[in-house]
């Protein structure tokens, strides 16, 4: 199964489940079903999804639907409530056969919910978020007002809602002159809000006609066109629908002129506005009230001023049997007054259209030619576009007439004699959606990415009806029909009998070889992901395993949608930071799966869970593509004439090499080139032509990735064929010989700018001849040495390729922040300093933080250095004034200050059309200090040194003499000590013995050495 959203596909495997997630006995035929994650991608509410079978097992059919998110429904006690008013229970006195149809607008392949109202005398709107494959009818919860005044006169009360406008987050209805919109609940848009709970009122004060569609958004808004009448006829207003946010403009003047007043032509009236988004202009259809005279008037929305584009004649002109009349203003006319109603725009092929009883085209909204296959007694209600190169109008009888855009053939396809056929080929078939008897109402059609859409109001015979969508069998019916209409005849071809139909077509087998591989231009991420092999014999998953497959298919999205680091990868692949820690263990977890003995009772592949960067070609030309500057795609288209058999009888003219032709139309060719090389291979009766289409390189616009591209397209048409070719698939048949191709000028999207770590760290070291890294090294982010020169490098990475190349254009270096110490330091500076530290005019050395290496000083013309590959040396310097300077360490290593850098290429590189912007932060240690400082410390460094020297050359001089003085001193100090202490004791002796008079020396007297010793004395017990 492979569901699209977004820009991506993710390609998954439903793995089997008992129904009801029991146990299956083996002696009962299990019943089961296949479950598979399908996550939605932030940013996208709607999901296309196509089943195929795995080719196991019974046949499949293939079917593909959409899944979208409904945000105007919700559950209260676990039932499903509509927000937007109350569910019909039938659709009993809704619908009838004698309703007119109506047109389905919607914003072109985004809208997640389609709303149709239309139906009379109730205000009733049928829902769905599956594009009508179901629907909800509901009675919208308005009031059924009818202000009508002399301001504002309305002819007759209805309360149908009579316009319905779909956004991709926003509902819009219009009921009598009253305009009421409901946001859905859509918080995975990011819009800021969390939905209505009501209608909400718009335009209060204006006198709402109509309302007209956007079908193309701009810098991600949206828009409706509202017409104002009565007393504000003449006059039109714009609605911008933004992150969910609904605003309306002011009436859209000249000054304070309105168009009516500009061009001096009141009274007057809008009949139709479409919105030319790449060129932003809105193009009115203006009618000079009374009379049949009718302009095409340009507004252009920045300048404010209104342009006469063109003035459409009044008569319609008389046919030609070529099939169209250049209108020039010398042709004939018919005395049928030309009626127009309305506008149409393809912004891809640039087609304008201006219908009513008459098709009149263009594709520069100056000249127009006249298509006079369409009858003029027959007025078109509604014209709806496909935006791929088919057109289908619908006229007041109900009639569905078909047409290629830059062709000039107009075919009715409903009612038809070859309708008809195909109606009673399905009865024969048992299809239930047709009937021979029945009677049908055509309720509206449309275009999605399967084709032309019917929704049909059927009746049986028993008076049953219901409301059926089906594929319009467009190309049954073209087949038919030319089957029908081509003339024939009867011959003989060796000797056998054979009814001869003229070949219109001019070749027999239409080819496409050799296309590239298609993701590089479609844009189209795609994932790859297989469920979880389980240890159960019988095979099937349950519970616990289908939440482990859901938790991996999440989590390889995820790693793509938050894959923004700043610093490049060694292997660019989001999946290797998830998978790099366990690569080498990956065998031995499969041997133990081998075996039957996985933890859990799961085992994960991890090759089963990966990004497809190499899809083949399909042989198909994609439906869009997208070109950056002088970028080219090319592909080969293999023509063959028909073989003699199939010819049976026919000219040399009308199967020759010469008759097969073909043309390439440019929409754009000021910004777009194409080059056909014709190749005949006449032993084989074919043609091979080389086709590329290349950009100028003239797209004046750079953009950041995926955003404002121009619209633009490419229409591939074999000579001769208009609607003629068809050929027999398993599918059925299919038309051939026109194909368009959208393509869409300016940055891809998945493209960004890194910074390649790797190369710069190591070419860095090589210039400078050493690498110091920091004391405590992170392997995320290295140190780069102040002093040494800093050479930064960058890649671009594709995320959608694979690609990572070097980026070799010119860019803009800026630091905008920076701290010392910890990146949790860093703080942004404001405009005025940023400008201050990078730029030529910010200080007298050219910049305050960095210099350039080289001598060549390439600056913006703001001042800002430009630097390129083959020029990105930086010196820094931090210089006074900066925040970088005269920071004092912490410790006893040199400061360390993290940068904060950002470089763009904008205005400066001229090899792409991106405009590619990168933050990312450089760490840089061994910052110098200020000279003031560095001298200071000197100073105090000398003087300490100084002094410790004056120290030791004191102490070894005087360093004796201070000895023996200390000697002598400490040697007199005891001796007074010891006297003090015999006088001490000599005293305390004679006061106890009072008959002793003679003198008695103590114990330290006696270890002392007495200056003199009393002869014939003798201390008592000194002999013993």
């Amino acid at each position: 199964m492979t569901a699209e959203a977004g820009g991506s596909q993710e390609e998954s495997q439903a793995p089997p489940l008992p129904q009801g997630g029991g146990n299956c006995d083996s002696e009962d035929v299990c019943m089961m079903c296949w479950i598979t994650p399908m996550p939605f991608m932030n940013g996208s509410v709607v999901m296309n999804v196509l089943v195929e079978s795995n080719g196991l097992g019974l046949p499949v059919d293939t079917k593909s639907f959409s899944i979208n998110i409904n945000g105007y429904v919700g559950f209260v006690q676990n039932a499903v409530k509509v927000k937007i008013g109350e569910k019909l229970s039938s659709l009993r006195n809704v619908m009838s056969l004698t309703d007119p149809s109506r047109p389905l607008w919607s914003t072109y392949a985004q809208t997640p919910v389609l709303i149709l109202g239309g139906f009379p005398r109730n205000k009733i709107t049928f829902m769905s978020d599956s594009a009508f494959e179901d629907f909800i009818p509901i009675e919208v919860g308005i009031d059924s007002c009818w202000i009508g005044s002399l301001s504002c006169p309305q002819k007759v009360f209805s309360s149908a809602i009579v316009d319905s406008i779909c956004t991709e987050s926003t509902l819009f209805i219009r009921q009598n002159q009253l305009v009421y919109y409901f946001t859905g609940k859509y918080p995975i848009l990011f819009v800021n809000t969390s939905g209505s709970e009501l209608w909400t009122r718009i335009l209060n004060n204006v006198c709402v006609k109509k309302l007209n569609p956007v079908f193309f958004t701009k810098n991600n808004t949206e828009y409706v066109i509202v017409l104002g009448g009565g007393w504000q006829e003449g006059e039109f207003f714009v609605i911008n629908i933004k992150d969910g946010i609904v605003k309306v403009s002011g009436s859209l003047r000249s000054g304070a002129e309105t168009v009516c007043q500009f061009f001096k032509i009141a009274p007057c009236s809008i009949l139709w506005a479409v919105y030319s988004l790449n060129e932003n202009k809105i193009f009115l259809l203006l009618n000079k009230v009374g009379t049949d005279v009718h302009y095409i008037v340009a507004y252009y929305r920045v300048k404010e001023y209104f342009e006469m584009v063109y003035e459409l004649p009044e008569l319609v002109p008389k046919g030609s049997d070529k099939g169209f009349v250049m209108l020039l203003g010398l042709e004939p006319y018919t005395n049928t007054t030309l009626i127009p109603r309305g506008l149409a725009l393809n912004p891809f092929s640039k087609m304008f259209y201006i219908w009513g009883n008459v098709i009149l085209e263009s594709n520069d909204m100056w000249s127009y030619i006249y298509l006079s296959n369409f009858p003029s007694n027959s007025a078109i209600k509604y014209f709806v576009l496909s935006f791929t190169g088919d057109i289908a109008f619908v006229t007041d009888l109900e009639e569905i007439w078909v047409s290629k855009e830059s062709s000039i053939e107009v075919k009715k396809v409903y009612p038809s004699e070859a309708w008809t056929v195909y109606n009673t080929l399905q009865v024969m078939k048992g299809s239930p959606n047709y009937g021979l008897n029945w009677k049908q109402s055509l309720v509206t059609i449309f275009f999605n990415g399967e084709g032309m859409q019917e929704l049909v109001y059927l009746v049986d015979t028993k008076g049953k009806g219901r409301l059926v969508k089906r594929q319009f069998p467009l190309d049954y019916v073209l087949t038919y029909d030319q089957l029908i209409s081509t003339p024939n005849k009867e011959m003989t071809y060796k000797g056998l009998n054979y009814i001869r139909f003229t070949h219109l077509c001019p070749f027999a087998v239409m080819r496409l070889v050799n296309l590239p591989l298609p993701q590089g231009f479609t844009r189209m991420e795609h994932y790859q992901a297989e469920p979880p092999e389980i240890m159960e014999k019988t095979g099937f998953h349950d519970e616990k395993s289908l939440t482990v497959y859901q938790g991996l298919v999440y989590q390889l999205l995820q790693l793509h949608s938050s894959y923004h680091r700043s610093y490049a990868d060694p292997v660019h692949d989001p999946t290797w930071r998830w998978w790099k820690n366990k690569k080498e263990d990956a065998e031995y977890y499969s041997y133990v799966a081998s075996n039957w003995n996985s933890s859990g009772g799961i085992y994960v592949d991890m090759a089963n869970y990966i990004k497809i960067y190499n899809l083949m070609p399909n042989n198909l030309l994609p439906g869009k593509i997208y070109l950056d500057k002088n970028k080219y795609f090319t592909f080969f288209v293999y023509l063959s004439i028909r073989t003699a058999q199939q010819s049976m009888g026919e000219t040399a003219a009308e199967n020759s090499l010469d008759y097969m032709w073909l043309t390439v139309i440019l929409a754009h060719p000021e910004y777009l080139h194409a080059s056909l090389q014709r190749s005949e291979l006449i032993s084989r009766g074919s043609v091979l032509y080389a086709v590329t289409i290349s950009d100028r390189g003239l797209y004046p616009h750079q953009q950041l990735s995926g955003k404002n591209l121009l619209k633009s397209s490419v229409s591939v048409q074999v000579a001769h064929s208009g609607m003629d070719c068809y050929e027999y698939t398993a599918q059925g048949p299919q038309m051939k010989g026109n194909i368009m191709v959208a393509v869409n000028i300016g940055c891809p999207p998945g493209k960004r700018l890194a910074f390649d770590i790797t190369f710069t760290k190591n070419h860095t070291t090589s210039k400078n001849k050493r690498y110091f890294d920091c004391i405590d090294p992170d392997p995320e982010m290295p140190c780069f040495f102040f002093s040494d020169v800093f050479y930064p490098f960058f890649l671009i990475q594709d995320m959608v390729t694979g690609d990572s190349g070097r980026f070799n254009g010119s860019y803009i270096f800026k630091i905008i922040g920076g701290g010392a110490f910890s990146i949790q330091n860093i703080k942004y500076f404001s405009k005025e300093e940023i400008f201050q530290y990078n730029t030529v005019n910010g200080s007298e050395t050219s910049s305050l933080i960095w210099l350039r290496a080289d001598t060549e000083a390439t600056v913006s013309l703001d001042g800002f250095h430009v630097l390129s590959q083959a020029q990105s040396g930086i010196l820094w310097v931090c210089q006074q004034k900066s925040p970088c300077y005269d920071i004092v360490p912490q410790g006893l290593s040199t400061p360390d200050y993290y940068f904060v850098v950002r470089v763009s290429n904008r205005g400066v590189d001229q090899t792409t059309y991106c405009d590619y912007a990168l933050e990312f932060i450089v760490h840089v240690h061994g910052l110098r200090l200020s000279p003031s400082r560095s001298i200071y410390l000197l100073k105090i460094t000398l003087a300490i040194i100084l002094g410790l020297l004056f120290l030791y050359v004191a102490i070894y001089i005087m360093g004796p003499k201070v000895k023996a003085i200390f000697g002598k001193t400490f040697r007199r100090l005891e001796e007074a000590f010891a006297f003090r202490a015999e006088s001490s004791l000599t005293f305390s002796s004679s006061f106890t013995s009072q008959g002793s008079l003679h003198y008695m020396p103590s114990e330290v007297s006696r270890n002392s050495s007495p200056p003199f010793t009393m002869k014939g004395t003798t201390a008592p017990g000194a002999a013993q």
